[in-house]
């Protein structure tokens, strides 16, 4: 398998990003991604603007509603109006248009520092239809950790990672338990706008697009490699997210080449995403990153913690039928997150 690297939600100066989809483009390349996928809210402005850019293919979808049930929706050429109050017509006319949609910042909190502590939750959970959640929302996290004013301004001029833990362990358990039931597939999302905050006289710009773009990003797993034709290397990146032939890296920890995560038994060797058939000898493989200090690593089964080990190189039996994913952290950071492999 090949794999890609790159940044989903993305917002530009079509919506309320500072810069320009070229800008965003370039920020991009600097720091090496495959892929971006922008997505203004409510446009799909950009849409001329995709294919390859500086050795990057820009991909353009939209962010759909306004006050509640954020929705990213891929793949589609018209836009789709705003129903905040009944989500299910929204994931229906992307549906039907054959694109692909993701639940944005589903359990987001708020803060009273940033945007009057404006939140903007996904409330209806009884829809169907949707590919995935955005189970980790860089902005979103550290937004919901500025609560005290001192923190904050700290946190904004000196140490913007450290409110960050992870994706949000609502989001995870939400899709942990939609996927003992249904294929799903989990995101990690920047929600970059490129931020120019004011408080009174003090003036910071956070969360510069260059700067997320090395933070968590999503590695897709393709059968071929990225095509050199746009329209094809379209398909193979939404192809991937629809299978679920992805896991999420935090790039602020640690480089996440060489990380494969596999199950095999007698019918072969098996991808994220896909389904294996329990048998006597079926195992899943992990291999990590070499590192000075072996990450730990922990399968989550059914969304509880099933084994834990450090390691760089793990095989382990499969004797449960379930929905197994990982979770990797390096020095309690956390690093690498993956869709599941559904086992029956």
């Amino acid at each position: 398998m090949q794999t890609v690297t790159g940044n989903i939600h993305i917002h530009s100066t079509h919506s309320d990003g500072a810069g320009t989809i070229e800008e965003i483009t370039q920020a991009a390349a600097a720091v090496g991604l495959d892929y971006l996928i922008i997505t203004d809210h409510q446009t799909l402005a950009g849409l001329a603007q995709e294919g390859y850019q500086q050795g990057v293919l820009v991909l353009c979808g939209s962010e759909i509603n306004r006050t509640s049930h954020h929705y990213l929706a891929l793949g589609i050429d018209e836009e789709v109006p705003n129903n905040d109050d009944q989500p299910q017509k929204v994931i229906d006319a992307v549906n039907e248009q054959g694109g692909l949609g993701f639940i944005a910042h589903p359990y987001e909190t708020g803060s009273p520092f940033v945007l009057d502590g404006i939140t903007y939750p996904w409330e209806n959970w009884q829809v169907e239809g949707f590919c995935g959640i955005e189970v980790w929302n860089w902005c979103s996290q550290w937004r919901d950790s500025a609560q005290g004013l001192l923190s904050t301004l700290y946190h904004a001029y000196f140490k913007p990672e450290a409110p960050i833990t992870g994706p949000c362990p609502q989001a995870f358990a939400q899709f942990d338990r939609l996927t003992q039931q249904q294929k799903l597939t989990a995101i990690a999302g920047s929600d970059a706008h490129d931020y120019h905050l004011r408080c009174g006289p003090l003036r910071r710009r956070i969360f510069p697009y260059q700067y997320l773009f090395r933070t968590a990003n999503n590695h897709l797993l393709l059968p071929q490699k990225l095509s050199s034709d746009a329209t094809e290397a379209k398909r193979q990146i939404l192809t991937a997210l629809r299978q679920g032939r992805a896991f999420i890296a935090n790039h602020l920890v640690g480089s996440a080449e060489g990380f494969s995560c596999t199950a095999s038994s007698e019918a072969g060797i098996f991808q994220l995403g896909d389904t294996v058939k329990l048998t006597p000898h079926a195992a899943l493989e992990i291999i990590c990153p070499s590192t000075p200090r072996p990450p730990s690593v922990t399968v989550i089964r059914n969304g509880q913690p099933w084994r834990q080990q450090q390691a760089h190189h793990w095989r382990l039996n499969l004797q449960l039928p379930g929905t197994y994913r990982l979770e990797v952290r390096l020095n309690s950071k956390p690093w690498i997150f993956t869709n599941p492999l559904y086992v029956m």
